[in-house]
Parts: structure tokens; C-alpha cells; sequence
């Protein structure tokens, strides 16, 4: 008899071991803190945007993604996106990546001209560019001088004097040459053969006429200097007066 109560004695106490340990692994996982997500702010596209398109403030939006769905070459600085061209097209709600921004060493011509605006290149030697010192961002005037031309119409002869006369205002230097962008090595470097200017579509007309049938100067802005002049052109008598001239009869 004995005998059996001391083994109901040690199979309590085993059971009463078992269920202190259990208990114990209970409290302990319920207490356990469950993994935290972390989430990272990224940008996405507000709206479809297409190839070239030059991204501004209202086309992305600010959205929280867990760190697992965050693209590797997403951009998380918003000045890093303002601004930039696209690659091509990008879907509403598609996270802004690097990869698809034109970066401004990376801009085609093509990038670089305004909305509603032309880019014409014109031969030049060192006089017409300035001495070779005008540069890419630069902005200019453009003379064109005129020479004589007698023309007859009916009984009359029409004489047209020789003149110089800014005919286009304040453009923008797009390229010298190939080179959109002017390194320190290459500011001694020889005189390119072509300037591209950014003009109008009208002010293109001008400045291919004045190509073909003018002399044409480049005259270089200041910075900043926005002013545009109403001017008539000039010919030999507004820069000298007819002093030793001498007219004689027929």
C-alpha cells in the first residue's frame, strides 16, 4: 500500500512539473514581441506620364511601402525627381525609379529644347562667335549686314543702301558644335564650326535668310539682361557724317 502511494505521490509531482512547465512556455511566447514591419517612404507617379516628359511636384506622390516591396533603385529624395525627363513611360502608382530619369549629362538635344521652340545651327568663325568665347546657356543678339542692291521696277530704279540691323533678339546658345556642355579642358579648344541657337519658328525663318544671304554677327549678353531694343538698323550715314564727300556733275 505503501508502495502505491508513494508512486501516486511521484507521478504528481512529475504531472504538476509538466504542467509548471508549460505553463512557463505559454507565458513566455505570449510575451514574446511579433517582428515590426519596417516601412520606408517612396515616391510614385501621381499619373501616366510618357517619354520626355519633365516631371514637376503635383506628377508624384509621397506613399509608405513595407522595406521588402521598395525597388532597389526607387528614389526616396524628392529634389532628385523634380525636374528630370523620363526615359520613357511610367504608369500611375509606379514607383519613381533612377534608372528611368534622363540624367543632365545624359540629355539629347532634343531634351534641351522649349516647348514650341526650334534649334537651328548656324556656320561661324571666330569673329562672328565672339572670339570663341560665347559658351552653352548663353544668350544673343544676331546682326545681319546687308550689302547695296540697285533693282529696277517699271521706270524706277530702287536702290537699297547697305545696312547692318539686329534682326533677332536674345536667344539662347544650345550647342557649340557637338558640345552641349563646355568642360575646363575643353575652354581652349578649337573654334567650333556651328553654333545651335534655340529660337522661334519665326525667328528660324530669319536666321536661315540671314545665313544665306547676309554677314552675320553674334552679339553677347550679359547675364541676366532680358532688354529688348526697337532699333531701325544703321547704314554709312548713321555712323559717319558726308564730310569729304565731294559730288560731282554730271
Amino acid at each position: 500500500m505503501e508502495s502505491v502511494n508513494k508512486r501516486v505521490i511521484l507521478i504528481s509531482i512529475v504531472l504538476a512539473l509538466f504542467t509548471t512547465a508549460m505553463v512557463f512556455l505559454y507565458i513566455k511566447s505570449a510575451t514574446v514581441k511579433p517582428d515590426v514591419a519596417e516601412y520606408i517612404d517612396v515616391y510614385v507617379a501621381a499619373k501616366t506620364m510618357h517619354e520626355k516628359y519633365e516631371i514637376t511636384a503635383a506628377d508624384i506622390k509621397k506613399t509608405r511601402v513595407t522595406k521588402e516591396y521598395i525597388n532597389p533603385d526607387a528614389v526616396l529624395v524628392e529634389a532628385d525627381i523634380i525636374g528630370k525627363r523620363l526615359k520613357d513611360s511610367i504608369f500611375e502608382g509606379e514607383q519613381i525609379l533612377m534608372s528611368r530619369l534622363v540624367q543632365e549629362n545624359n540629355f539629347t538635344l532634343a531634351y534641351k529644347i522649349g516647348e514650341g521652340m526650334r534649334a537651328v545651327s548656324v556656320n561661324v568663325n571666330e569673329q562672328v562667335e565672339v572670339a570663341n568665347l560665347i559658351r552653352p546657356g548663353d544668350f544673343v543678339d544676331i546682326i545681319a549686314s546687308f550689302p547695296m542692291e540697285t533693282m529696277e521696277r517699271g521706270e524706277n530704279k530702287i536702290i537699297d543702301l547697305a545696312r547692318s540691323e539686329t534682326v533677332i533678339e536674345n536667344v539662347k546658345v544650345l550647342a557649340l558644335g557637338q558640345q552641349m556642355l563646355v568642360s575646363e579642358e575643353q575652354e581652349q579648344g578649337e573654334l567650333p564650326k556651328t553654333v545651335t541657337l534655340e529660337v522661334t519658328p519665326k525667328n528660324a525663318e530669319k536666321l536661315t535668310f540671314v545665313s544665306e544671304f547676309a554677314s552675320i554677327r553674334m552679339s553677347l549678353r550679359g547675364i541676366g539682361d532680358e532688354n529688348i531694343m526697337s532699333s531701325d538698323g544703321v547704314i554709312k550715314d548713321d555712323v559717319v557724317s558726308d564730310k569729304g564727300v565731294i559730288i560731282v556733275p554730271k
